[in-house]
């Protein structure tokens, strides 16, 4: 073999080894490389669902909210979740909904049960035939069925997914001692309560009966609280004297009145015990950053942050009332009793007066100006406790459309009064809104609209005139 054939060899070999080298490194790091991803999977299949999946949604509708963490984290009993669905047939929202609940406390566990396998399993908590991605919540002897339809619903707006507050308030339910119950006054012409706030109080687990004074001799003695919504005939003398006996015995008064051509003498009597009258005019408000396109009438009143029943709202949270009568302390009375504004007008308000059934929005000389309360509470201490009533001259505040228009901000602030009046803990309060699947509408006041009416139909397209004219006259000086 001469030098030239050798050389050659050896450079043969020196290649094969080398490549053996790096085969043998690139089989190592691929080798690795598997090893760590099998890891990875396998160490996040261990993971809930709620740290490996990202809740982009605007609604959040996989998230779950503090309130609902801090119920089901504080569990001391153990409640289990049945989630009623055919293999095949889950509804992706709730069957990721009802797994995060799982993730929240040892004590709550999810089991889902096929109806095709387990056709009797229902029948030992309910009589009805239940839906597809219905859940049963069970906690020792008490149950509560969730439908399928109980969290699917719709608003006047839009479509909403009420999962969370369902499921919240049944395991608030089967954890709980007791079950609170209201009456609602009746008899009268009454307004009908909203369904966003009858919604709001069957997730409190609280019950509302309808109460004639007519027939009973007294408030019955398990009312937690007695609700009147703006009636429109006067009650009797002896309605009256029951009403007053049993808010001098430590009683929770909800009221709403609305204007009535009529006076309402009765009604007037329950009101100056408490130290108030109402005014006869309408209340209108004067700044436009305070009014919606419905009008002066219609407006965003000032909440009271220092009301027990209004300091705990959302910061955002705005209320909406229409044609709201002003609230007005008499000239004297009572040491004993404690009144606080909850809903004002600012100092740019002013009231109209009501001629022949008609009443003019423009504010005049001679209208009666400043700030007007629209929403009040008064309490007393008496030897039974202590007596509280909360008091709205408009009963828009418990009309569906009205509260979408502010975003449930009306049903908010009546939730922390209805559960401050029947002592249930802020803590254990179920306060979760619906959430919308379709899209939100915007608020927006007077000010606001006219302002952004001129940016869009004034300011940009006079930008565009004023670009496209200073181009024109630099082309013709070309």
């Amino acid at each position: 073999m001469n030098l030239k054939e050798k050389l050659k060899k050896s450079v043969s070999d020196e290649e094969r080894r080398k490549n053996l080298r790096y085969g043998s490194y690139s089989f190592a790091v691929t080798a690795i490389v598997i090893l760590l991803v099998v890891v990875v999977n396998l160490v996040a299949g261990q993971l809930p669902a709620s740290a490996m999946e990202l809740d982009a949604s605007t609604e959040k509708l996989y998230s779950i909210g503090d309130e609902t963490k801090e119920l089901v984290g504080n569990l001391e009993k153990d409640v289990e979740l049945y989630y009623i669905v055919t293999g095949g047939n889950e509804n992706d929202l709730i069957s990721k909904l009802v797994d995060r609940y799982g993730e929240l406390s040892s004590h709550l566990t999810v089991e889902k049960i096929d109806p095709d396998l387990h056709p009797e399993f229902a029948s030992q908590y309910t009589d009805e035939e239940l839906a597809d991605n219905s859940v049963i919540v069970v906690c020792g002897d008490k149950s509560k069925v969730v439908s399928y339809s109980d969290m699917y619903g719709s608003s006047y707006y839009n479509d909403e997914f009420d999962g969370e507050g369902q499921l919240t308030s049944a395991i608030s339910y089967v954890t709980s001692e007791e079950t609170m119950k209201i009456y609602q006054l009746t008899g009268h012409q009454e307004q009908e309560l909203g369904g966003n706030f009858t919604d709001a109080l069957t997730k409190n687990n609280i019950t509302v009966e309808d109460l004639s004074l007519v027939t009973m001799e007294s408030v019955p003695e398990d009312a937690a609280a007695l609700i009147i919504c703006s009636p429109q005939k006067d009650f009797s003398s002896e309605e009256t004297e029951k009403i007053l006996n049993y808010l001098q015995n430590g009683g929770k008064v909800l009221l709403f009145t609305d204007y009535t051509v009529d006076e309402m003498e009765n009604l007037g009597r329950v009101l100056e015990n408490y130290g108030l009258k109402k005014d006869s005019g309408i209340v209108m408000e004067g700044d436009a950053n305070h009014y919606t396109q419905l009008g002066p009438n219609a407006f965003l009143p000032e909440i009271s942050t220092e009301s027990a029943y209004a300091s705990s709202l959302s910061a955002d949270a705005y209320v909406l009332v229409q044609n709201a009568q002003a609230i007005r302390e008499i000239e004297s009375y009572r040491d004993s009793l404690e009144i606080q504004p909850i809903l004002s007008t600012t100092e740019s308000g002013y009231i109209k007066q009501v001629e022949d059934g008609r009443i003019s929005l423009t504010q005049e000389d001679g209208d009666e100006t400043g700030s007007f309360r629209v929403g009040v509470s008064v309490t007393e201490e008496v030897e039974n406790g202590e007596t509280q009533l909360v008091y709205f001259s408009s009963s828009t505040l418990v009309n569906d459309d009205y509260d979408e228009l502010v975003m449930n901000g009306n049903t908010e602030l009546l939730t922390n009064v209805i559960t401050e009046l029947c002592g249930i803990d802020a803590g254990q309060a179920i306060s979760i809104p619906a959430k919308s699947l379709s899209v939100n509408y915007l608020s927006y006041t007077q000010q606001s609209a006219v302002f952004w009416r001129t940016v869009v139909m004034i300011l940009i397209p006079g930008a565009f005139l004023a670009a496209g004219f200073v181009i024109w006259i630099r082309r013709r000086k070309q």
